[in-house]
């Protein structure tokens, strides 16, 4: 049967929509608790909008790469200053998102003038650097970069690391 007629075919049609129909009550039965999170907007401060944030981009491995080996850029970790200590990328600035939140905004001092500021956190669903990055933009920090792989896409790549420095 060629492609024209099995498009052609009318249960084709009510076969695939069967499917998608039990697929999607299979969906929303299964994960009630996930849908009603969605809907009650928990999800929201995952998402980035440009238009709300102008001076946040999200950079990739080369591009931190690139920018840590050039030397022109400032890298900020995010995360925690005992995961800092334990490791991060070489010449990295610690800013602990969560110590900001408590008021330490004389970390804000770390952050010397640069052409560029690469912000990362452990990578994958941490979402310290986005928040940091929102943080920083909404105080007037300009050219702020979102190294989204972060500290789990550096290691695993094995590119250099620091260790046991105190701040």
């Amino acid at each position: 049967m060629g492609l024209k007629k099995i498009l052609a075919d009318k249960e084709t049609w009510v076969g695939l929509g069967l499917i998608f129909g039990i697929s999607l009550v299979f969906g929303l039965v299964s994960h009630p608790g996930l849908i009603k999170r969605f809907l009650a907007g928990e999800f929201q401060h995952a998402f980035i909008l440009k238009e709300d944030f102008p001076q946040v981009v999200f950079i990739s491995l080369p591009e931190a790469e690139a920018a840590w080996a050039e030397q022109k850029a400032v890298f900020i970790d995010s995360r925690n200053l005992e995961e800092y200590q334990r490791g991060h990328i070489p010449g990295a600035i610690s800013v602990p998102l969560e110590d900001l939140k408590s008021g330490r905004e004389d970390l804000l001092l770390r952050i010397p003038d640069a052409p560029e500021i690469i912000i990362y956190c452990e990578g994958g669903d941490c979402q310290a650097s986005l928040n940091l990055a929102r943080w920083l933009e909404s105080r007037g920090f300009k050219n702020l970069r979102i190294f989204s792989g972060g500290w789990a896409e550096w290691t695993q790549n094995g590119l250099p690391v620091e260790a046991n420095v105190a701040e």
